[in-house]
């Protein structure tokens, strides 16, 4: 029962936090997509203008923990946090998870990606 409390509790607080990232970034138009399970990666990927389709790599084993690696690099980047913090995301996710709900409440974050968005597509090219 605790264990599901402590879940959840952590599952609204990094969904707000990614609201708020996604609006930081300029982008409210996928703010909720940080509430479903599969979208949140995608929205992730939108923030580093990425496909939303890429996340369909996450299907192919071995494959998948590098991207996420890469793209999770590519999303503290884009948010003006060393790429270094990825370690935390390969060893202590659990602390890492609680960095970006710092991240995403605090006034000092900042989005820093300066490219337009391409809405042409659901997210921009496939391009890695």
């Amino acid at each position: 029962m605790f264990y599901g409390f402590i879940s959840i509790t952590f599952y609204v607080l990094n969904a707000l936090a990614f609201m708020n990232l996604a609006k930081l970034a300029g982008r409210r138009d996928i703010a909720w997509m940080a509430w479903v399970p599969v979208a949140n990666r995608v929205q992730q990927l939108l923030l580093i203008r990425k496909n939303g389709a890429w996340v369909l790599i996450l299907l192919i084993p071995i494959v998948n923990i590098v991207f996420l690696i890469l793209w999770q690099v590519k999303l503290l980047q884009a948010y003006d946090k060393s790429g270094a913090w990825v370690w935390m995301y390969i060893f202590l996710t659990p602390v890492y998870e609680i960095m970006w709900i710092v991240w995403g409440f605090s006034d000092k974050t900042r989005y820093v990606l300066t490219a337009p968005f391409n809405n042409s597509t659901v997210g921009g090219t496939l391009n890695m």
